[in-house]
C-alpha cells in the first residue's frame, strides 16, 4: 500500500509539474520577443512616418520658397521696368534757390551703388555730429545740366554729359537748421566737407572758381572719357560689390528712362 501511496503520489507529482511547465511555457510563449517585435514594428512605423513628414515639409518649404522667389522675380520685374517713377523729386525753389523748371531728382537711389553708399555715410556721420543733410540733387539728366548751362556761369560750365551727376557720380547737399537750409555758413560746410573728403569725395568747398560746398563727387578711378564711352566701374569693385553690373544695368535703364522722361518736359517748356 504504501508503495502503491508513493508510486500515484510520484505520478500527481509528475502531473502537476508537468502541468506547471506547460502553463509557463505557454506564458513565456505569450510574451517571448513579441513584446520586443511590437516595439521595433513601432518604432519603424514612427520612423517611417517621420521621414514622410520630413519629406513632406521640405516639399512644402521648397514650393514656399519658389513661391517667394516667384513674386521677388515679379517685384524685381516690375521694379526694373517702373522703379524709375518712384525716385523723389522736388521743384524749383524748394531749398531757396533759384534751380531751374524742371525738376530735380533727390533720390539716393538714383546714384551709382558704391557713391551711393558714400553719400548715406555722409548724412549719416554728420548726423553724429548733429548736422542734419538733406539732398537736393543726385542723378541729374542731360537737359536739366543744359537747363542749368542755360542760365548762365554762376549754375555750371559744364554742357550735357560733362557733369559727373550723369553718371550718378555726383550730388548736391544741403544742411538744415531749425528746417531751414544754410547755405551761408562756411565753418558748417568747412564740417561737412572734411566728413566728405575722409570717405574719399572730392568737395566742391575746395573749388576756387564756382565754390559749391554743397557738391560732393567721386572718380571711382574711372577718367571723364571713360564715363561718356559708358564704363561705370573699375574691375575691382566687382570684389567689393559682386551684383555691381547688374545694379548698374537697371540703373542705366532707369537713367535712360529719366532723359526721355525730361526730354519731353523740357520740349513742352520751350
Amino acid at each position: 500500500m504504501a508503495v502503491m501511496r508513493f508510486f500515484i503520489g510520484s505520478v500527481l507529482f509528475s502531473l502537476i509539474t508537468l502541468t506547471s511547465l506547460k502553463a509557463q511555457s505557454t506564458l513565456f510563449e505569450s510574451y517571448d520577443c513579441r513584446p520586443e517585435v511590437e516595439i521595433i514594428k513601432q518604432i519603424e512605423t514612427e520612423k517611417r512616418m517621420r521621414e514622410l513628414a520630413y519629406r513632406d515639409s521640405v516639399r512644402l518649404a521648397q514650393e514656399h520658397l519658389a513661391k517667394l522667389k516667384a513674386e521677388a522675380y515679379l517685384l524685381w520685374l516690375e521694379d526694373s521696368v517702373n522703379g524709375w517713377k518712384n525716385w523723389s523729386v522736388v521743384e524749383n525753389f524748394s531749398f531757396g534757390r533759384d534751380r531751374g523748371n524742371l525738376p530735380m531728382i533727390a533720390d539716393v537711389h538714383a546714384l551709382h551703388p558704391v557713391f551711393r553708399d558714400k553719400v548715406m555715410q555722409l548724412i549719416a556721420l554728420c548726423r553724429q555730429k548733429g548736422i542734419e543733410l538733406t539732398v537736393v540733387e543726385t542723378y541729374r539728366t542731360h537737359s536739366k545740366q543744359a537747363e542749368y548751362k542755360g542760365m548762365g556761369k554762376a549754375y555750371t560750365r559744364k554742357g550735357a554729359g560733362r557733369s559727373k551727376h550723369q553718371y550718378g557720380l555726383a550730388v548736391d547737399v544741403v544742411p538744415l537748421v531749425n528746417g531751414e537750409p544754410e547755405w551761408e555758413n562756411k565753418a558748417l560746410w568747412r564740417k561737412i566737407g572734411i566728413i566728405g573728403e575722409q570717405l574719399g569725395m572730392r568737395w566742391g568747398g575746395r573749388w576756387r572758381y564756382l565754390y559749391d560746398p554743397g557738391h560732393f563727387e567721386w572718380t571711382g578711378g574711372i577718367r571723364p572719357t571713360e564715363l561718356v564711352q559708358g564704363k561705370l566701374h573699375h574691375p575691382k569693385l566687382i570684389e567689393q560689390y559682386p551684383c555691381i553690373e547688374a545694379d548698374l544695368r537697371i540703373l542705366q535703364r532707369y537713367w535712360n528712362n529719366w532723359e526721355s522722361e525730361q526730354s519731353s518736359w523740357a520740349k513742352k517748356e520751350e
